[in-house]
């Protein structure tokens, strides 16, 4: 067998061909185009389209697991005409409420992963309903990913505008003094004002009579008429009231003081650890492609830092925290955590 080396390529030129010169300038001529027809190799791979710059190339959809007319569900339309604006396709917001959001979350599972199809979701439903309803059948590390944390909504903690207790130190006070006696109104078992206030007596040493009502206009109500001493919810649901003099704001449950918050106190300054939000977050189903996620994830960042948009988010009393796919992922993990370590306190299991 002859192995051909480049020391005898020379004995590769045919008998009746160019003569051993020429040979050798035809070789060399090839020698100095190998580099040439590399580098346009190189170019020509760099020019083909990866699925980030070719996508979207379709209408993209977010499922929202609230009803139209929500806080959440207005501040992702809004984000979707910047994006629409941005990419030249339309953002279809498919609302899917009911269960906790377990409907939506599953929606976005039966959905392709192929970057048509995003979520919007709430954080209680990755956190907590896996936890609190029976059935739930998906597993987020298992069945999604991480986009980006899109914003949060801190819990504020409101009392009757004649009610004697003027701090939240006084209104810790009383209830240690009266266990089960101090009754605290939230918008019904194992939902997140819940698992707030639960979180808030664990912290303080205290122990509150839990009322859950069917909904957050219950509980208003009931903290309006006497019936409960303090209510838990995001801002935006007391605003009116506090701003019409009717509830006062003992305290906000933020980790650090927002803008058009600022004038309550941390619940955090006085109960250590006593901090809870709502949050929202774009997640996807697994299997998308990482170049996607990684546009999609640059992409929200920008649209919910925009001006305009920190300004609607701010009067539907959430707050942008946009960043990577590997914070959110860290954010959820600690957010089970703690979530989970209440509702063990509490007892509470599927049901």
């Amino acid at each position: 067998m002859t192995i051909t080396t480049r020391a005898n390529l020379s004995t590769l030129a045919p008998a009746s061909g160019p003569s051993h010169a020429s040979w050798e300038n035809v070789r060399c001529r090839r020698w100095l185009l190998a580099p040439a027809l590399f580098l346009l190799a190189l170019t020509a791979a760099a020019q083909v389209p990866t699925a980030a710059t070719k996508w979207p190339a379709q209408p993209v959809r977010f499922v929202v697991p609230f009803p139209a007319g929500s806080a959440p569900d207005v501040l992702i339309r809004f984000v979707g005409v910047k994006l629409s604006n941005k990419w030249g396709q339309a953002v279809v917001i498919d609302n899917k409420p009911g269960g906790s959001g377990v409907i939506g979350m599953n929606t976005i599972l039966s959905g392709p992963s192929d970057g048509s199809t995003f979520g919007f979701v709430q954080g209680s439903a990755i956190s907590v309903a896996p936890s609190t309803i029976k059935g739930v059948s998906y597993d987020f590390d298992r069945d999604f990913v991480p986009v980006t944390l899109a914003a949060v909504a801190p819990f504020v903690l409101a009392v009757p505008a004649d009610s004697p207790y003027k701090t939240l130190g006084e209104f810790v006070a009383a209830a240690k003094a009266r266990p089960q006696g101090m009754e605290v109104a939230d918008n019904g078992r194992g939902t997140a004002p819940h698992l707030a206030s639960a979180l808030l007596g664990l912290q303080s040493g205290t122990q509150f009579l839990e009322v859950h009502y069917p909904g957050g206009a219950q509980a208003m109500q009931a903290t309006l008429g006497g019936q409960t001493k303090m209510m838990v919810e995001t801002y935006n649901v007391v605003a009116g009231n506090v701003q019409g003099g009717r509830l006062r704001v003992l305290a906000s449950m933020s980790d650090r003081v927002e803008p058009g918050l600022d004038q309550f106190p941390l619940a955090k300054d006085t109960v250590s650890g006593a901090v809870a939000f709502g949050w929202f977050a774009v997640i996807a189903k697994k299997g998308i492609d990482a170049s996607i996620l990684a546009r999609l994830n640059r992409d929200m960042g920008e649209a919910l830092l925009l001006p305009d948009v920190i300004a609607k988010s701010r009067e539907l009393g959430t707050y942008p925290r946009p960043g990577t796919p590997e914070q959110l992922a860290r954010y959820i993990e600690a957010d089970r955590k703690t979530w989970q370590g209440v509702l063990d306190k509490l007892n509470i299991k599927p049901e």
